[in-house]
């Protein structure tokens, strides 16, 4: 348990200041979790439960983990995504995330926004 906390540089807690929201951390040198960025969710009639086990597996690629949550028998759902472009002089990137039933359009379910991984 104690090689895995070392090995995660990357975890996530409640935005106190947007419903909805999560905010997203990554240890510097210092061993500080220091704002990366942010996850919030879109869907209004997603529970949060759910969402949070989204992020989880976000959490969990960004350190480096291959073994996710299985989440398709809770979401009945395909979940697709979207790299908005970046601006040059923007150090933000934008993902917007979509769930498609098969039935009708995709709707947009939540927006991840990271910031500071031009060096990886």
């Amino acid at each position: 348990m104690q090689n895995q906390e070392l090995s995660e540089v990357y975890t996530y807690g409640p935005n106190p200041l947007l419903a909805r929201s999560y905010l997203l951390f990554r240890k510097d040198h210092n061993g500080e979790n220091a704002p990366i960025g942010d996850y919030t969710v879109l869907d209004e009639q997603e529970d949060l439960a759910l969402a949070e086990k989204k992020l989880m597996n976000i959490i969990m690629q960004l350190n480096g983990e291959n073994d996710l949550l299985e989440l398709g028998n809770q979401t009945h759902s395909r979940l697709l995504f979207h790299c908005k472009p970046k601006e040059p002089d923007d150090p933000k990137q934008m993902i917007v995330f979509f769930s498609y039933t098969g039935q009708g359009v995709s709707k947009e379910n939540a927006i991840l926004t990271l910031e500071g991984f031009e060096d990886e």
